[in-house]
């Protein structure tokens, strides 16, 4: 597929879709999900496409500034129609009573888990996630966090593992 959009035309890509089944089309977006990175801005990581899903001249100027991250999460089966952020699932994925969490939800859930002293492990265990995935997410909440002019702790919050 990744070779198909950038060397096929518009029909023989919908043809090669239509010659998949479900679960290979599910396959072939999580495996184009994982081969993406989410900082990577829009202009970029769309330029080369023409033509947008109605087949009309795509206007890539509304591209400019945002990046794949910050694109709504409303296509997410378990978040469709929501928005912001239920408090009550993020607690309670943290305390091990896993709920859907839409992006928004597991970022904020890394950032209170990591502030009171959980360890990376646990986090991610608690979150379905990869390690290196709950560390690049605590990464970013600091750089949002001193961006925004809040506190960012040096150690977690209830990490007393260094205290004399």
């Amino acid at each position: 597929m990744v070779v198909a959009v950038r060397e096929e035309t518009q029909e023989q890509i919908a043809a090669r879709l239509r010659g998949l089944s479900r679960h290979e089309l599910e396959v072939v977006a999580v495996v184009l999900a994982a081969i993406s990175d989410p900082d990577r801005g829009l202009r970029e990581a769309l330029g080369w496409i023409n033509f947008d899903e109605h087949g009309a001249p795509l206007n890539h100027r509304f591209l400019a500034t945002r990046t794949v991250r910050e694109v709504p999460s409303t296509a997410i089966p378990h978040t469709k129609g929501r928005s912001g952020v239920d408090e009550v699932a993020v607690e309670r994925t943290l305390q091990g009573d896993p709920q859907p969490l839409n992006s928004e939800e597991r970022a904020l859930a890394v950032d209170r888990g990591i502030r009171r002293g959980m360890d990376y492990d646990l986090v991610a265990e608690r979150l379905g996630m990869g390690r290196e995935a709950v560390q690049r997410s605590w990464e970013r909440a600091k750089r949002k966090a001193r961006a925004e002019g809040r506190y960012v702790p040096t150690q977690p919050v209830g990490d007393i593992g260094t205290a004399a």
